[in-house]
């Protein structure tokens, strides 16, 4: 092995190991003691500081500010890291191969630590995988981002699902993941409002030269409060019975931070105040006849023409229709 591929070897021991005598180094690196110790000066023109003690007990060992190669992660967050890997993986996530290759550059530290890589092939996740070229929309999330880091606009192309196609120009403010699908928040010179955008939806971007001021009152967690997945509409109070089971899915989760629950015979009194009624129809309506709609009046109503057009498309399957001859 050259000199240097040594010099990093003997760095990966003494990240592994609280201390280690020369003699043993000199042994693992197939080297004389006087070779180690010009390693070490090496290492330490290098910045990475390596404290020496004589004696029985004594050896080399790595000052604990040395950050290079490791960050003290123990089995526990290693193993959690494996687990976020394999779920990127599962669902095609456009991250899944820069944390792959992480994970890689970690265990060749952890090897030399005995940290073993406890496998997930019996994990997996099932999600909606996106019907994109993830190469070129992992481009453009990019191109997103560094936009609005730069602070330069954006000349997009985009296919709104209500509108169409148009071209408009963006103030990027932020990029965010939904439901395996990436977005970006913006202001909309067209329509003079922040907007979300569907990475997936746009045609074409160019970054402008021209640069935009980002308001001073955005925050991307306030924006998303209360909301019920993405969608911000105006806010609404909601009061729904769930019965059982699927009163025991809901509470397992907090679907929005204000949300109360009470026990009730039989199910379940669910109490919020969210914005997104598009979403929250969606999810009413997926749960049948185990929910009833107690508050609001107008989503009560909107939930019965609802289920009101959904009868009439099916009753010309189920009902008779009278021929007349």
């Amino acid at each position: 092995m050259s000199q240097i591929g040594n010099i990093l070897k003997m760095y990966l021991i003494l990240q592994g190991k609280p201390k280690c005598k020369i003699s043993e180094l000199a042994q693992e690196l197939e080297v004389d003691g006087r070779t180690i110790r010009r390693y070490r000066d090496a290492l330490e023109q290098a910045g990475i500081f390596i404290d020496s003690k004589s004696g029985k007990n004594g050896g080399y060992s790595l000052y604990s500010d040395n950050y290079l190669l490791g960050l003290n992660i123990t089995d526990s967050e290693f193993n959690s890291l494996q687990l976020v890997e394999k779920q990127l993986n599962d669902s095609f996530h456009i991250a899944s191969k820069d944390i792959s290759m992480l994970i890689n550059k970690i265990k060749t530290v952890l090897e030399k630590r005995n940290i073993s890589s406890s496998g997930f092939d019996n994990h997996m996740e099932k999600v909606a995988i996106s019907n994109i070229d993830r190469k070129i929309e992992r481009k453009a999330m990019m191109d997103m981002h560094v936009a609005s880091l730069t602070r330069n606009k954006l000349q997009i192309t985009y296919v709104s699902l209500g509108s169409g196609e148009s071209q408009r120009v963006v103030h990027p403010y932020a990029t965010f993941q939904y439901k395996n699908d990436m977005y970006f928040m913006g202001y909309c010179e067209k329509r003079n409002k922040i907007l979300d955008f569907k990475i997936c939806r746009i045609k074409e971007y160019l970054a402008l030269d021209e640069k935009f001021q980002k308001s001073e009152d955005f925050d991307l967690r306030k924006s998303m409060e209360n909301c019920f997945g993405i969608y911000k509409d105006k806010e609404t109070n909601v009061k729904l019975k769930i019965k059982y089971p699927l009163a025991g899915i809901v509470k397992e989760k907090i679907w929005v931070e204000n949300q109360k629950i009470q026990e009730v015979e039989g199910g379940i009194i669910f109490k919020a105040r969210v914005k997104g009624k598009t979403e929250l129809k969606s999810w009413i309506l997926g749960m049948g006849s185990n929910v009833e709609v107690l508050g609001s009046k107008e989503l009560r109503q909107e939930i019965e023409e609802e289920i009101s057009k959904m009868k009439s498309l099916y009753c010309a399957y189920i009902c008779p229709v009278n021929v007349i001859e």
